[in-house]
């Protein structure tokens, strides 16, 4: 997962450098016995959705929803910061002949008024029945793709179908799906419809593996993939075609020195199903479980790695897997890497190097104790990423000593301005700290910035109402920025149509627009006789800054002309093609 960016152009990617160093509110001190979520002072939060609220079937009836709430998307209603969609996975695997045997997920309109958020509309329960049943939907796309649908990853598929009800994923039919055994339907992103309520399919293109989240491109076709695995490597997936994400090219990555490359994976569908497995065959580098990943107003990209305590990557390295360059000191022999905190990872999709942001660990003050992030979020007008704990244990400086039931744990979001050279944990500040025993996780922004939403997920039952179920909460009291073009530059406030990069061309070129309302665009690209020679755009895009590329090797030289249509706006540009 998160910040409704579908696109970031050029034009507003300087935004994010010039924002000075601060933080928009008062760090907290550490709590180390709240049962309630606690945030800065001036912030304030909403409860809009809670565990065993009832949820709308497709056939009318009301059922109590799932819990263990992890990814929230929020999808505005063209482009607004006040009112959209919430859609909330449910990290979950059981036994429900009602709502379904496995995972799944809960979506609803909401609205803000003043600072407050209100459901504004009833809680549906999305069926993933026709696609064979969903399994343990962490957490999923950072970002809404070009067509307005969004994407639920399936978290550590099943080895087989024994471990399908037997070993507690609650799935009670076993009968083969899809041509295959019925374990080898889990293990996917799911494309979803959130205002149609509808699981589109499963994204077989985009591999099976231990999905964990995907950050989607402003070019309409690139999505960037987590696995969560020990040895689990790095993914990404180019489309065919602009906002059709139904065909493509799965690539893993492979790091090389202080840059790396893109190896690509055979595309049959065997080898999809066991892709970690292929990609280590060729080659790719191998993690410690990568979890969320986001972009920065910059362009660059980042990764939570979680990190796990002395874990054997032999299998993978035997595999042909190689160890991340980070990961080499940690080595204790053995084939085994020794990685209790871990961290945040910086990468570059120009140079494709990656580097360490910030590694976790225990601050001077003795109280920042950073360990296990898991899911992040960039404040992309005031350049802050936040950071949320997951912890995999309590021992190691991950908890004050006297913490050692899970029940007690206390997870914290810190953040950290991005303009910090070379951080350590003694730069973070403490934004909220969670209810005992609960994970903060889906932390995902308006397009204005001002709104956080955040799960509370799974906290000790004994802690009391209303922080004793898995809670999806609303945080605002972000002070309001001045200055800055629109919503922060990320949101258009109107179309446009932008010239082409580089022109004169050959034989690529860029070209960027922003969609203002949501609704059916058209990009086309015409010869000087008028005949249109190409198509790249014709479909139903929701609003955002988007890229779409034109190759025209086959094209002669010359000049053409390429328009922008849509039913509130019309623009046409001239492009010379010299070859």
């Amino acid at each position: 997962m998160k910040k409704f960016i579908l696109s970031l152009l050029l034009v507003f990617m300087a935004a994010g450098s010039s924002l000075s160093q601060s933080y928009p509110f008062a760090a907290l001190d550490t709590n180390f016995i709240t049962n309630y979520l606690l945030v800065p002072p001036a912030y304030q939060f909403s409860i809009i959705f809670q565990q065993n609220q009832p949820v709308v079937l497709n056939n009318g009836s009301q059922y109590p929803s799932r819990g263990v709430n992890d990814y929230i998307i929020f999808i505005p209603n063209n482009g607004s910061s006040t009112n959209g969609w919430l859609f909330v996975n449910h990290e979950t695997a059981d036994s429900n002949t009602f709502l379904g045997d496995g995972g799944g997920a809960t979506t609803f309109p909401v609205t803000r008024v003043g600072n407050s958020w209100f459901p504004a509309g009833p809680f549906k329960h999305m069926n993933f029945a026709h696609l064979g049943g969903t399994l343990s939907n962490c957490a999923g796309g950072s970002g809404i793709l070009a067509n307005g649908n969004i994407l639920t990853a399936e978290e550590f598929p099943p080895a087989n179908n024994l471990a399908l009800y037997n070993n507690g994923a609650g799935v009670r039919d076993t009968n083969d799906f899809g041509g295959y055994k019925k374990y080898i339907n889990y293990g996917w992103m799911v494309e979803c419809n959130v205002q149609g309520d509808t699981a589109v399919r499963k994204s077989f293109q985009m591999g099976r593996y231990s999905h964990e989240a995907a950050l989607v491109m402003p070019d309409g076709r690139t999505i960037y993939l987590t696995d969560d695995n020990s040895g689990g490597c790095f993914f990404k997936f180019v489309a065919n075609t602009f906002g059709d994400y139904s065909a493509g090219q799965l690539f893993a990555y492979k790091q090389v020195g202080s840059a790396g490359t893109w190896l690509p994976m055979p595309m049959n569908r065997d080898s999809l199903n066991n892709s970690r497995d292929v990609a280590q065959r060729l080659g790719a580098t191998i993690f410690n479980r990568l979890e969320d990943i986001d972009i920065d107003a910059g362009g660059m990209i980042y990764i939570a790695e979680t990190g796990a305590d002395s874990v054997n990557l032999s299998a993978s390295i035997s595999n042909g897997g190689v160890v991340a360059n980070h990961l080499v000191p940690l080595s204790v022999g053995g084939g085994r890497y020794d990685d209790p905190y871990g961290r945040v990872l910086k990468f570059d999709p120009v140079t494709l190097g990656i580097s360490v942001l910030i590694q976790g660990g225990t601050a001077a003050d003795g109280k920042t104790n950073f360990a296990s992030v898991d899911n992040i979020a960039i404040d992309k007008q005031r350049n802050i990423i936040y950071l949320h704990e997951d912890l995999i244990g309590s021992t190691r400086g991950r908890q004050p000593s006297f913490i050692t039931s899970s029940s007690a744990w206390i997870c914290e979001i810190y953040a950290l301005n991005l303009g910090v050279a070379n951080p350590t944990v003694n730069d973070l500040k403490r934004f909220a700290i969670f209810p005992k025993g609960s994970e903060a996780t889906g932390g995902y922004f308006t397009p204005d910035f001002n709104t956080f939403f955040v799960n509370v997920q799974h906290p000790a039952s004994g802690n009391g109402a209303p922080f004793n179920v898995s809670t999806t909460v609303a945080i605002t009291g972000f002070p309001s920025l001045t200055g800055v073009n629109g919503q922060g530059g990320l949101t258009p406030d109107k179309f446009s149509l932008s010239q082409n990069y580089p022109n004169p061309f050959n034989p690529s070129t860029t070209i960027k627009f922003a969609v203002a309302k949501d609704g059916d665009v058209k990009i086309k690209v015409y010869d000087v006789k008028g005949q249109l020679v190409r198509t790249l755009v014709d479909q139903r895009i929701i609003v955002g800054n988007y890229s779409v590329d034109l190759n025209a090797s086959d094209l002669s030289s010359g000049t053409y002309f390429y328009s922008i249509e849509t039913p509130d706006f019309k623009e046409t540009k001239k492009m010379i093609l010299i070859k």
